[in-house]
């Protein structure tokens, strides 16, 4: 029998004719009864009460500066910029974990830490409302003009009671040991994928203004995941063994016409089915490639918003790749 079917069935009891006939209207035993019915139904609700108020989403602020260094990109010190302001109000709001804390644990391969910018955090990153990049600039004494980039950031955080820990590399080859996040024009792309429990993933490719769906294969249509087994290896985009084709499996191969660029592979995980998002047609080529679906980055990025926003366990991991043309 349930507790809900227990606490259904003394209520009954303790508020039933039959029981005030038996006792007494003011028999000790039926104030007795109440208050333990009472107590149960505290304790009953108690768990949920506590896991509401882990994931509620606060809104939070913070604010970062950095400097554009010589050899580096404005975009690149704008995007380094905003993770440190995401992290200065995740920490203002919930206050950061260090590598020795003794709070950090990991239990049935779930973490309760998530990580920005080499630093473990007690929250995750929802949405941002508000964003503003500023331009200081400071002269040294060798009277070298020195560029700095400051942002001002607004938005939303939950705290993260507990998430799968994964296990994610790029890789140049289908094996673990070809991990790598610098590749050449024309080379192929892998991906290696590991997770401690069965969930749903999907693998997005950020060019800038443009992400690019890139797992479900294109053969699967509009299926919104992939089901993976928990403590089961993947390597994603490899073509079967003993075959010359690779069926269902799309095979990667980057492609740049710049000296150098920089894209963006997102990796969506979560426990609980979540829906895709709207998404343009893919595109053949004269030359029998196809260009994955697509969609505007800043939709996507809406969407990834929502979804966190929608399911605790859903998770979106990133890693950077370079691209050279040489």
């Amino acid at each position: 029998m349930s507790l809900r079917t227990i606490l259904n069935n003394l209520s009954m009891f303790v508020n039933s004719k039959r029981c005030f006939n038996f006792m007494g209207l003011n028999s000790p035993f039926h104030m007795k009864a109440k208050w333990f019915y009472m107590l149960l139904v505290i304790l009953w609700l108690n768990p949920f009460t506590v896991d509401a108020q882990k994931q509620a989403i606060v809104k939070v602020e913070g604010e970062a500066q950095v400097r554009i260094e010589n050899n580096e990109s404005r975009d690149n010190a704008m995007q380094r910029a905003e993770e440190l302001a995401i992290l200065d109000a995740i920490q203002n709001a919930f206050g950061t974990y260090v590598e020795q804390s003794t709070d950090m644990y990991v239990e049935d391969g779930k973490v309760n830490y998530s990580i920005l910018a080499g630093t473990k955090m007690k929250a995750d990153w929802i949405r941002t409302n508000r964003i503003k990049f500023s331009y200081p600039e400071q002269t040294s004494n060798l009277k070298e003009k020195i560029i700095w980039i400051k942002c001002n950031i607004e938005g939303e955080a939950r705290e993260i009671s507990s998430k799968a820990n994964l296990d994610i590399l790029t890789l140049r080859c289908p094996q673990k040991e070809c991990a790598a996040t610098d590749f050449k024009n024309k080379q192929s792309l892998y991906l290696y994928f590991k997770a401690p429990v069965d969930g749903y993933l999907s693998v997005f490719l950020d060019e800038g203004e443009i992400t690019r769906r890139i797992l479900p294969y294109e053969q699967m249509e509009n299926h919104s995941a992939v089901w993976v087994e928990g403590d089961k290896e993947y390597i994603f985009f490899q073509k079967p063994k003993g075959t010359a084709v690779s069926g269902i499996i799309d095979e990667l191969e980057l492609y740049t016409t710049k000296p150098y660029e920089y894209n963006t592979i997102y990796v969506v995980f979560s426990e609980e089915p979540y829906v895709k998002p709207i998404l343009e047609k893919s595109v053949p080529t004269e030359n029998e490639y196809i260009i994955p679906k697509n969609l505007p980055s800043l939709t996507f990025k809406e969407w990834l918003s929502d979804s966190r926003a929608a399911s605790a366990s859903f998770q979106d991991k990133k890693i950077k790749i370079r691209i050279s043309k040489k």
